[in-house]
């Protein structure tokens, strides 16, 4: 049975995997191959690194469907830090979905524990 601190460990081991997506996009509105770009870029790939080797960690803690399953909070991650770094906007519809992505991930963690 994993701690609550394993399931924290988790989340930020996903909140690593969606920050890749921040870096992405600021790469994206940069000149190709000038040094803005090649600075997200490699923060990028840096990232995808730190996951992978967290990711190898996080795996030894839990089920591979607990695990999984817990990388659709990938989805929340991305709502979270559009609205906060993009300034993007929240709709009812992306709250409504995280909303079944914790229930299908609070089933799934509690069937796993009995």
């Amino acid at each position: 049975m994993s701690k609550p601190l394993d399931y924290l460990k988790l989340q930020l081991v996903v909140a690593i995997y969606a920050s890749v997506s921040i870096v992405a996009k600021l790469a994206s509105g940069e000149s190709f191959l000038s040094f803005r770009f090649c600075l997200f870029y490699g923060l990028e790939i840096l990232f995808l690194f730190v996951y992978a080797i967290f990711w190898q960690q996080i795996l030894k803690r839990f089920p591979l469907n607990v695990a999984y399953l817990s990388k659709a909070t990938t989805i929340i991650w991305g709502i979270v830090i559009g609205y906060f770094v993009f300034n993007e906007a929240v709709s009812l519809t992306n709250i409504i979905g995280s909303v079944i992505i914790v229930a299908g991930i609070i089933l799934v963690v509690s069937g796993e524990n009995r």
